[in-house]
C-alpha cells in the first residue's frame, strides 16, 4: 500500500472532506450512485486500556451511509481490527472507531447531522428529510432523539433578569 508522504490530502480527500479518512477509491454503480472507498487515518487506541496500537490483526469493508455528494453515495470504509499492546489489559483486539463513525455506526456523524439540520432548521416533515437524503424515517427519527437528549434540561435554565415588558433572558 502506498502511503502520502506529504501532509496535503490527495484531490479526492479535500473534495469527499470527511474528517479523519482518506479516499483511497471511487466506483460508479447503477443508476449514477457512487461507492468511495476510505480508510481512516486516526490513532486507534484500546477502549480498555487507552494504549495506542499499531498492529493490524485484519481489515473489514464496511458500508457507511453519507451524505448525498451529486447523486447518492456509498462509503465502504476498509475497518481496521487492531491487536491491543497491552499484556495486562483483558482485551486482545479492537476495532478502530472515529468521531464521525463511532462504535457500532452505520452512518455517519454529518449525516445525522445534516438530517437534524433539515427537519429542525427549516422546518420539513421527518418522512420528508429521509426521502430527500435517500435514508430511512427510522435513521431521522434516531438522529432527532439524540439530538433532543442533548439539548439542556429546561427546568434548569433560570432567568438571569426580567425585562419592563415581562420578557426574560435566560442563562444556560
Amino acid at each position: 500500500m502506498i502511503e502520502p508522504t506529504s501532509p496535503r490530502p490527495d484531490a479526492a480527500t479535500a473534495i469527499f472532506n470527511l474528517p479523519e479518512y482518506r479516499v483511497t477509491g471511487t466506483e460508479v454503480l447503477a443508476f449514477g450512485q457512487r461507492r468511495i472507498h476510505v480508510v481512516a487515518t486516526a490513532e486507534a487506541g484500546c477502549p480498555c486500556c487507552g494504549v495506542i496500537s499499531g498492529r493490524v490483526h485484519s481489515r473489514r469493508p464496511q458500508r457507511l451511509r453519507d451524505i448525498p455528494v451529486a447523486g447518492p453515495v456509498e462509503v465502504q470504509w476498509a475497518k481496521r481490527r487492531f491487536f491491543c499492546d497491552e499484556y495486562l489489559c483483558p482485551r486482545r483486539t479492537f476495532t478502530e472507531e472515529t468521531a464521525q463513525v463511532p462504535r457500532r455506526a452505520r452512518s455517519t456523524r454529518r449525516l445525522r447531522d445534516a438530517l437534524v439540520a433539515a427537519v429542525i432548521g427549516s422546518g420539513r416533515a421527518a418522512a420528508e428529510a429521509a426521502s430527500s437524503f435517500g435514508v430511512s424515517w427510522w435513521l431521522v427519527q434516531r438522529a432527532l432523539d439524540s439530538a433532543a437528549l442533548t439539548l439542556p434540561d429546561v427546568d434548569a435554565l433560570a432567568p438571569r433578569m426580567l425585562g419592563i415588558d415581562g420578557s426574560s433572558e435566560l442563562r444556560v
